[in-house]
């Protein structure tokens, strides 16, 4: 189904977590057709304090876990491939390296892809925010595609003790042998301006974030983990198992500085809250 104008309009106001920031000046380039949000999963965790203060010591959350298509004019474009498509079938969950939480999956994202017709041969250009398991899972199945990385996260993820920074390089590992265009800050995926990768580290050495215009509705910032929840966005808190807490810090304030700038609603891809407004495929954003 296609999100109405007006629909957008309204849940631009919801989804903007610094009120509902004027549209940028500048018109959206038509490159862009239409943006697809994929549920990849989620986390459970019964004690969320490493994510916030201990306050939180022995409170419950579920965070979210998003994937996004992209249709460009050059081609498609996936962002994140959340957890292991195996996870569908183990109901009881997964814990994570750290068992700080359990990794939950209710549908395989190449079924998900499946149902806006797509393979994942179809996908040409394939990014991810950082290379913890959560966004790696299915990594493997486009290494056939054009992929982007800082050079930060590359280095951690393929050097000789990715584990220390929490990564599966198992779940990434094919990755070695693709196009790889290795970043150092900013890129513009297209060269159009619809598509730019925002370097964003301090969760990960080379935590990077991606920004996309849309044609017919405000921008968004995907921030991948470059902050977890709105709470922490509020409060610009640092979780305490992030990799760079200064780092942290610079990258949350210069993304408040860009998105008002820009205009850009800002979607958390762990709050829960928040993801439950936004509609998964086949519904998408135009």
């Amino acid at each position: 189904m296609t999100i109405s104008r007006a629909m957008l309009a309204a849940a631009a106001c919801v989804l903007a977590l610094a009120g509902c920031a004027p549209m940028s000046s500048t018109p959206a380039p038509a490159a862009v057709d239409r943006l697809y949000a994929i549920d990849c999963g989620e986390n459970r965790t019964n004690d969320l304090s490493p994510w916030t203060t201990q306050a939180d010591k022995g409170k419950p959350y579920v965070f979210s876990n998003n994937c996004y298509v992209l249709k460009h004019a050059k081609g498609w474009m996936l962002w994140d491939s959340g957890h292991p498509d195996r996870y569908a079938s183990i109901p009881e969950g997964v814990p994570n390296q750290r068992r700080t939480s359990t990794a939950f999956l209710r549908k395989p994202l190449l079924q998900s892809l499946g149902e806006i017709g797509l393979r994942p041969a179809d996908i040409a250009y394939f990014a991810m925010s950082h290379s913890h398991p959560d966004h790696t899972g299915n990594a493997n199945l486009f290494a056939h595609a054009t992929v982007f990385m800082q050079q930060a996260e590359h280095d951690a993820a393929f050097g000789p003790e990715p584990q220390r920074f929490g990564y599966n390089p198992a779940s990434y590992d094919q990755l070695r042998t693709a196009r790889m265009v290795i970043l150092h800050g900013d890129h513009d995926v297209f060269g159009d301006g619809s598509v730019i990768i925002k370097s964003t580290p301090g969760h990960t050495p080379g935590h990077q974030s991606l920004f996309v215009r849309l044609p017919k509705s405000p921008p968004v910032l995907l921030s991948g983990d470059f902050v977890h929840f709105r709470a922490n966005w509020e409060a610009r808190r640092v979780p305490s198992i992030n990799f760079d807490k200064e780092l942290t810090a610079r990258s949350m304030q210069q993304m408040d500085d860009f998105l008002k700038r820009t205009g850009a609603r800002l979607w958390i891809n762990h709050d829960f809250e928040q993801a439950q407004t936004v509609p998964k495929e086949p519904a998408y954003f135009e």
